[in-house]
C-alpha cells in the first residue's frame, strides 16, 4: 500500500489522502478527482502536475507541491 492525496481537479487542492494499492479495478477517485502517489504534502495543499518538490507561495510555478494557508503562505 502507498499513501495517496486526492486532488480536487477543479481546484488542483488535496482534499483527501488514502492508503491504496493503486488497483483501480477495486477502487478508484469520484469523478472530478485525481489520486496522485506522494509522501510529501497533506490537506489543503495545491498540487501543479508540472514542478517538482515543494513551494513556498501560490504563484510558485516550478513547484509540484505548494502550502496553502496555515503553512507560512499564502493562497
Amino acid at each position: 500500500m502507498a499513501k495517496y492525496h486526492i486532488i480536487n481537479t477543479t481546484t488542483n487542492i488535496v482534499e483527501n489522502t488514502v492508503e491504496w494499492d493503486g488497483d483501480t479495478n477495486k477502487w478508484n477517485p469520484e469523478d472530478g478527482y485525481v489520486a496522485v502517489g506522494s509522501t510529501i504534502c497533506g490537506i489543503g495543499w495545491k498540487y501543479n502536475s508540472g514542478g517538482v518538490g515543494i513551494g513556498t507561495t501560490s504563484g510558485d510555478a516550478d513547484s509540484m507541491w505548494i502550502p496553502q494557508v496555515g503553512y507560512a503562505t499564502t493562497i
